[in-house]
């Protein structure tokens, strides 16, 4: 099989984890990272191998790899892409695609003009669970769509770690948007938010949680509660090391004739001991015999199967826009108080 070479762009926690994933694989090669933040980039190339740089253009000249994973901050995708697209390497980007309607066309057009694949991370689409929901809804199990509720509440610690860059609806929010948009692929007709405001505002400056009504044109309606308010408790324990953290998450669609119910709180692991109970992820990137798996596996395979096979990927550049735009209209929706309706 063809071996594939790749580089990363973003040397931060996502970036760490789709390199380890990527690197795990048996036909990919890591050969670099960059970031602005230079002892990142030497600390994951320390781990998987390649060459560190400090700026993306020297990486792309230096090792013109294959495929470029862009896991920079939500506002910096664009120059990175445009960048690694005219020297003709595919692309993987993280979630959100972009932070404005105009960056995101910017980088689907960069992509289609290059004739190189665009996949958006979202993973939750590589979730079997969430993948099963979506199958049932297709053989019309349930009948005809009707709603969609989803719950993604992490602990007070994920915001800390991103510092106050991003909202909760833009970082986490994006992922159950995504889920709806692809298990009812309606035009969305209006988008009202309503957010609240506790220690993460106060700490950070962002709301700590907010509430969303999607209503589509065909009058089906998806309701989402995002937030990252939940007690450092949540996902405190040092024991076992192994156990990754996670929050309160839920999906459940509702039909004519059915409803489907997911609940990953937890997800179907938990334990007690002397440091209290414990929910750790076992669907998104836990590690099993020393290697990530999963869904984040599962995510990066089938990007390098659509460059192997030349197909397009499950997720496109147009349902990473589909998803922005509904994010803007929401938090444009918080910051005037009113219903927002699409298209912007």
């Amino acid at each position: 099989m063809k071996e594939i070479s790749f580089a990363v762009i973003g040397a931060g926690f996502m970036g760490g984890v789709l390199t380890r994933v990527g690197s795990e694989l048996p036909y990919t090669q890591f050969v670099g990272a960059a970031d602005i933040d230079f002892n990142r980039a030497q600390e994951l190339v320390m781990r998987f191998g390649g060459n560190a740089y400090k700026n993306y253009s020297e990486l792309l000249i230096q090792e013109h790899p294959d495929v470029i994973i862009v896991a920079t901050p939500e506002s910096d995708h664009l120059n990175p892409v445009k960048a690694a697209a005219e020297m003709g390497c595919h692309l993987f980007v993280e979630k959100p695609l972009a932070t404005t309607m105009e960056d995101a066309d910017s980088i689907i057009n960069a992509c289609a003009d290059a004739d190189v694949i665009l996949m958006v991370g979202y993973i939750l689409r590589f979730e079997v669970s969430y993948t099963l929901i979506k199958s049932a809804i297709m053989e019309k199990s349930i009948g005809k769509f009707l709603s969609a509720y989803a719950k993604r509440v992490t602990p007070i610690t994920e915001a800390r770690r991103l510092n106050g860059r991003i909202s909760p609806v833009s970082y986490i929010g994006v992922h159950d948007i995504d889920q709806m948009l692809w298990y009812h692929p309606v035009p969305v007709k209006s988008v009202y938010a309503k957010a609240l405001y506790g220690r993460v505002w106060e700490e950070l400056g962002t709301y700590d949680l907010a509430w969303l009504m999607i209503e589509f044109e065909d009058g089906a309606v998806g309701v989402h509660e995002v937030g990252w308010c939940l007690p450092e408790e949540w996902a405190k324990w040092e024991h076992p090391k192994s156990w990754g953290g996670f929050g309160d998450v839920g999906m459940n669609v509702i039909g004519t004739h059915g409803n489907l119910t997911l609940d990953f709180t937890p997800m179907d692991l938990f334990g007690c001991d002397r440091e209290g109970w414990k929910l750790p992820d076992t669907r998104h990137w836990p590690t099993m015999h020393g290697k990530l798996v999963g869904a984040a596996k599962l995510e990066l395979e089938h990007f390098f199967e659509c460059i192997l096979e030349n197909k397009q990927p499950l997720v496109t550049g147009e349902d990473g826009r589909s998803s922005l735009e509904v994010i803007l209209a929401a938090e444009l929706s918080i910051s005037e108080n009113r219903i927002v309706t699409l298209p912007l």
